[in-house]
């Protein structure tokens, strides 16, 4: 039986008088040298080995180290991520494809994208090295994810939508299950603006990857503050105006009216000259005028769509399962809804479409690709599977090939119909 030392329980107090994100990982402090210890064990070592930190050249592998270091090499070219050793969100080298010196299996990498011509416009000035990015709200700030894997094969991440203020977010429950989906009502959790350049500024830039900071607020005033708050910020690339969360109170207001929509639109457009992405909302009565408001007023690309307003009850206690009572519906379940609209969309407006709804694996993203989006969000399904986007933007390259196509911009819009001059 292998060595296991009697691992403590250690009380870290929280410090009140800072915020939980930074209490938390001040909490996490001297996690890393038990990790590895629990590491030791799961390894099978000896008494020696564990003390020495050294391996027993002369002793067999046991059968569970054999197992472990199989299912490491299979899964090696998804999981290239940040060293257990690497500083939080502090990427080593970042190049698509190259190998850090600190990782001697990833000297032999490469990627089944290299090669392969995956280049999009995903907003007017703005084009990424692949259609394929993380939708906001399920990969956090981007940095978390960078431990597990190499996020700068991404073509951007949209990070965790942020509000002038630090928001606590929304009494629990916050999540509930359902057939094929997902039920949410997060709330906007985040330190606010200003925090979030602060904090997360330098490690955006290191990440080798686009960033497009998701702005909510409650006023024309709320999206204008944000986005002047991040100007500058290291690794930003575009803002993706949230006029549709269905999440917080007054939260869809925006997205709902085309004339709302457009005021957002021109006053964050006239503080920034990054591109301005405008997030639409299934929920609109009529989406496609909301469309063309907002790239009338300056709208450089639109998200179609965010989250689908929904419930369930806990039928025991008679109540909604939900703290807020009703939440977003996301996941597998809503994209023939995101299909839907990307196709209406498309073929009222001539700015880019990002397609968001359920995308799990390379033939969603074709689908929404068809229906007029030049790129794709992955959002859910990094819950049940954080290498969803890099299986995606592979099997977009598998196709590619297979299709003997010279771009994916081939397929983008094809299954529209031709437009009338």
């Amino acid at each position: 039986m292998p060595w296991r030392r009697f691992r403590k329980k250690v009380e870290r107090p929280i410090d009140v008088s800072k915020s939980i994100e930074e209490s938390l990982e001040d909490a996490a402090d001297g996690e890393a040298d038990e990790d590895l210890t629990e590491l030791a064990e799961l390894d099978d070592a000896t008494i020696a080995e564990a003390v020495t930190g050294q391996p027993d050249e002369g002793r067999a592998p046991s059968d569970l180290g054999n197992k472990l270091r199989e299912a490491l090499d299979t899964d090696a070219p998804h999981r290239v991520g940040l060293p257990r050793s690497a500083p939080r969100g502090i990427a080593v080298d970042r190049r698509s494809g190259a190998a850090r010196s600190e990782d001697p299996r990833a000297a032999s990498l490469s990627y089944p994208e290299l090669g392969v011509d995956l280049e999009v416009e995903v907003a007017r000035g703005l084009r990424l090295k692949n259609p394929v990015m993380t939708a906001s709200g399920t990969f956090g700030q981007g940095v978390e994810y960078a431990e597990l894997i190499d996020v700068s094969r991404l073509g951007a991440i949209v990070n965790k939508g942020t509000t002038p203020a630090a928001r606590p977010g929304n009494p629990q429950y916050r999540i509930a299950e359902t057939p094929s989906g997902i039920l949410n009502s997060i709330g906007l959790e985040n330190p606010g603006a200003a925090e979030v350049a602060r904090k997360y500024g330098k490690a955006w830039a290191e990440l080798g990857v686009a960033v497009i900071v998701n702005v909510a607020g409650y006023s024309v005033d709320d999206y204008v503050y944000v986005v002047h708050e991040m100007t500058g910020t290291p690794g930003v690339v575009a803002y993706e105006i949230n006029v549709s969360c269905p999440n917080v109170k007054g939260g869809m207001l925006f997205g709902c009216d085309p004339d709302l929509a457009a005021e957002v639109t021109r006053a964050v457009k006239a503080e920034t000259d990054l591109p301005v992405i405008v997030k639409l909302t299934p929920n609109a009565p009529d989406v496609v005028a909301v469309a063309r408001a907002c790239e009338q007023a300056g709208a450089d690309a639109l998200t179609a769509i965010n989250t689908v307003l929904g419930m369930r009850i806990d039928t025991r206690r008679r109540r909604p399962i939900l703290g807020t009572g009703s939440g977003g519906l996301s996941g597998p379940a809503i994209r023939p809804i995101a299909v839907h609209i990307t196709y209406q969309v498309a073929q009222a407006v001539s700015i880019p479409i990002i397609g968001a709804g359920g995308v799990t694996n390379a033939q969603d993203a074709l689908e929404f690709l068809m229906a007029g989006a030049s790129s794709v969000q992955v959002g859910t399904a990094t819950f049940a599977d954080p290498l969803a986007p890099l299986k995606v933007i592979e099997g977009l390259a598998a196709y590619v090939k297979e299709q003997g196509l010279a771009s994916i911009r081939d397929v983008i819009a094809a299954a529209l119909p031709a437009r009338e001059d």
